[in-house]
């Protein structure tokens, strides 16, 4: 009987039914805090599309504050915690990185619709003008010939 009575126990336990305790999931909109957005490219304003991005904080430039990808445009966006320098590194996994800093000021009106921040341009090839590029591009094209011609002359 004693069995009988804890068979029927643990079955009639085992009947009951459990609530599952999941993690649920939901979405907020971001308004009210600053949302910092940048643009990468390359010197031929082709969009760096789903390149690797590394934030830094003022705090910490060894360990990310934040990390993810470029969109389909090249853009990314994040919520700096407090003012400061703000390291960005990006890099597309062929050789084309963009390394630079952003210095962002504190917030002084809520949902300010343009962002306090200012930012220190490191790439002035992509900035100069065609006809300074064009110059660059001969000017290496020729050094090789010449590096090529010098090399030559020398094993024969």
């Amino acid at each position: 009987m004693k069995t009988f009575t804890c068979l029927f126990f643990v079955l009639f336990v085992l009947a009951l039914p459990v609530v599952a305790a999941a993690h649920g999931t939901d979405y907020s909109l971001v308004m009210e805090e600053q949302v910092i957005a940048v643009k990468f490219f390359y010197s031929d304003k082709e969009p760096m599309r789903y390149s690797e991005v590394l934030i830094f904080s003022p705090e910490n430039n060894e360990v990310e504050y934040q990390n993810g990808r470029t969109d389909q445009e090249g853009r990314f966006a994040f919520c700096p915690n407090k003012p400061g320098m703000w390291g960005i590194k990006v890099n597309d996994g062929m050789g084309h990185a963009v390394n630079t800093t952003i210095t962002v000021n504190p917030l002084t009106v809520p949902g300010e619709k343009t962002p306090n921040v200012t930012q220190k341009k490191k790439n002035l090839f992509a900035e100069s003008s065609m006809w300074l590029r064009i110059f660059f591009g001969l000017s290496l094209l020729l050094n090789i010939f010449w590096g090529l011609q010098t090399w030559k002359g020398n094993h024969k």
